[in-house]
């Protein structure tokens, strides 16, 4: 991820929300927890011209329905938000009742605040005093999200950032994302469990078939903490399950960003038909990891390789072209071939030759990725 030291004045972030290019409810935000008196203490240090702290924003790429998405700062926004209103034509925000949808968010607007002793709402505010408040400098943190960044880095960042206030814990960011987004829900569910421990409430891995195979992985292998362990998991899984519904190779930053931006909310569903698909894969998996040779190669411990063979499995025919027993002996015999860096069968050489230069640079590229399945097909159906 990369940081960019911004600001933002008043005026031209209620232009920004008035063209709703904010997106307040991305898939890590909670529910709404702040008062009236902390929103009524928050204005009344930006009129003192005192200084509040920065809010997060994760930037969109040109062309995105929003411009930025709020990572931290989005109760500070909302006071804002609900301090201004549309009350004055000089300073408004239009439509902003849009930002929240329940009655008592829009009774708790027009709050007032304390001005030279006296009790007054931004409606009652002096012309000069309101030009001040428009020219009020928030500090500002822009996030870009890198070609490598992860589920896990993403979860972290938001609960180190969360700890001013309310402090927000692990499992609150994960639960809030599930709870906005049907996909992310299912899929964490294969997952893990939410468990309760006296007050504490955390998730635990499940013991099947898709956490053994995905445990393998060098990248979740390596990871010590249990939690971390889980996030990592859940994204590589997540990749998977969207390729196999979409049947389309993306990018694993795009569909990071796509969540957090809401932006494939609705767009995919684990039905039952995919899951099955999904279950198949990986018991066939498990079956074939009980041979060490499988179970610590390449194929087993490389996610590009991975990934590779699972979606490879999930495109084609090859589950219903061949039984457990003859599949599961053509991916022993690819590993061997991967594991070597060449083919002492002969009967892959060209294919394998592309195949390992394909899975050398550029992994995550999406026509990399289709044609790593096309030469993977024909080389196991060649074995």
């Amino acid at each position: 991820m990369k940081y960019k030291n911004s600001e933002i004045k008043i005026d031209q972030l209620v232009t920004y929300l008035s063209a709703s290019k904010i997106n307040l409810s991305p898939a890590f935000q909670r529910g709404h927890v702040w008062n009236v008196r902390f929103r009524r203490k928050l204005i009344q240090n930006m009129l003192e011209e005192k200084p509040i702290p920065a809010i997060f924003l994760y930037k969109e790429a040109s062309g995105t329905t929003y411009l930025y998405n709020i990572l931290d700062g989005k109760q500070r926004l909302e006071s804002i938000i609900l301090f201004i209103g549309s009350q004055r034509d000089d300073l408004k925000i239009n439509n902003w009742k849009k930002y929240f949808f329940r009655p008592v968010d829009h009774s708790a607007g027009q709050f007032w605040v304390s001005i030279n002793g006296g009790k007054k709402t931004f409606k009652d505010l002096d012309d000069t005093l309101v030009r001040n408040f428009s020219e009020y400098v928030i500090p500002v943190i822009e996030i870009t999200l890198d070609e490598n960044v992860s589920l896990d880095e993403i979860i972290s960042l938001f609960v180190d950032i969360n700890q001013q206030g309310v402090a927000v814990k692990r499992f609150d960011i994960v639960k809030a994302m599930c709870k906005n987004d049907s996909i992310l829900k299912a899929s964490f569910r294969q997952i893990a469990l939410e468990q309760k421990r006296g007050d504490d409430v955390y998730y635990k891995m499940i013991n099947n078939n898709f956490t053994q195979v995905l445990k393998k992985l060098s990248i979740i292998e390596k990871v010590p903490e249990s939690n971390s362990k889980v996030d990592k998991m859940w994204e590589k899984f997540l990749e998977i399950v969207v390729f196999c519904i979409s049947k389309q190779h993306q990018k694993p930053v795009e569909i990071l960003k796509g969540f957090i931006g809401g932006k494939l909310k609705g767009e995919y569903k684990l039905t039952k038909q995919t899951l099955d698909i999904l279950r198949r894969i990986f018991s066939l998996l498990k079956l074939t990891y009980s041979d060490n040779k499988i179970a610590n190669s390449k194929l087993a411990k490389d996610y590009t390789h991975f990934y590779t063979m699972a979606t490879a499995l999930a495109a084609t025919d090859l589950l219903t072209k061949f039984n457990n027993s003859e599949l599961g002996g053509k991916l022993i015999s690819m590993s061997a071939i991967v594991d070597a860096g060449k083919d002492q069968t002969k009967k892959v050489t060209k294919g394998i030759r592309e195949y390992l230069e394909l899975a050398s640079k550029h992994t995550t590229d999406t026509a990399r990725r289709a044609r790593r399945n096309e030469l993977f097909y024909e080389m196991i159906c060649s074995l």
